[in-house]
């Protein structure tokens, strides 16, 4: 699997009250792969694909410009989050855990993953 077959997966389970975009920006760097909002708030993900999971610690491999736009909005008390997939499950990233990593004790399914963007931004 690659990474956008990752994130087409996850879109596939969202549902239609979860508004969502694919983000394909070629002029602005560092810009996360996906927008995501509902009736409750809105919520920007970077995706990451790997095949091996790491035994000990996860850090996802971010660009310069990546890291700065994720930690501007952030402090700017935006939704931000960082999502890496693998075969053997996925890993959600917030509040700047992608700096320092974790370790791939907590692994979500894609339908798991789906839900959480929902109950994000979706008042149920």
């Amino acid at each position: 699997m690659i990474e956008s077959t990752f994130t087409r997966s996850v879109h596939t389970k969202l549902p239609k009250e979860v508004y969502h975009w694919k983000i394909s920006d070629r002029f602005t760097a560092g810009v996360p792969d996906a927008y995501y909002s509902g009736d409750k708030c809105d919520l920007w993900i970077e995706y990451k694909w790997i095949n091996t999971l790491p035994k000990k610690l996860v850090t996802p491999k971010l660009s310069k410009l990546q890291l700065e736009w994720l930690e501007d909005r952030r402090a700017q008390g935006r939704n931000v989050a960082v999502i890496v997939g693998s075969p053997k499950g996925h890993l959600i990233f917030l509040d700047g855990e992608w700096v320092q990593g974790k370790a791939p004790t907590e692994l979500y399914t894609t339908r798991e993953i789906a839900n959480w963007i929902t109950n994000t931004v979706q008042d149920t």
